[in-house]
């Protein structure tokens, strides 16, 4: 949290009409809620929008703004997560992993907000900085495989698990 709130005042541009930096309060407080409130019985770090909403006091609509702008910064990826049921698909709860504050996205946005940038990116996937597969790390394949989502990897996970760390935050 530290560092995520050091973030914030780093680029916050006093004068600029904006009222705070690249996560606002809001990111803050959703990412709070998701560090110390959102972690179910089985360790996983796995709240529903309505479970963050109600814990940080804000609207489903804002908490999903806030989640895009920690995505988009790099503090976390989101997992989503689904089950067929009667033959369509249906939304279950995200699961959020968190990367460690030496790992996170340099800030680029200046006085922009965190949903700007990502347009300059369209159409280009990008898991972390210096990617240019396209394809996610295996690790994340092998979780992805475990959910009943996609094939297994090529290759056995291993190596890139260093990036997320379960609330090294």
């Amino acid at each position: 949290m530290d560092a995520a709130r050091r973030r914030e005042r780093e680029t916050r541009l006093p004068g600029s009409g904006r009222h705070g930096g690249e996560l606002l309060q809001t990111g803050l407080r959703v990412l709070h809620a998701l560090l110390y409130r959102g972690w179910g019985r089985a360790g996983a770090c796995d709240p529903g929008l309505a479970q963050l909403a109600q814990a940080t006091a804000l609207a489903r609509s804002t908490v999903q703004a806030a989640i895009d702008r920690l995505e988009a910064a790099g503090i976390l990826l989101r997992v989503r997560r689904g089950l067929v049921i009667g033959g369509r698909w249906a939304q279950v709860t995200n699961a959020y992993l968190f990367r460690a504050p030496k790992l996170w996205l340099p800030s680029d946005t200046g006085c922009r907000s965190a949903s700007d940038s990502r347009d300059k990116n369209q159409g280009e996937i990008v898991f972390w900085e210096g990617d240019t597969s396209g394809q996610p790390p295996a690790w994340i394949a092998e979780t992805l495989h475990r959910w009943g989502w996609e094939a297994p990897p090529a290759e056995p996970p291993g190596g890139a698990g260093e990036a997320y760390a379960s609330a090294s935050v």
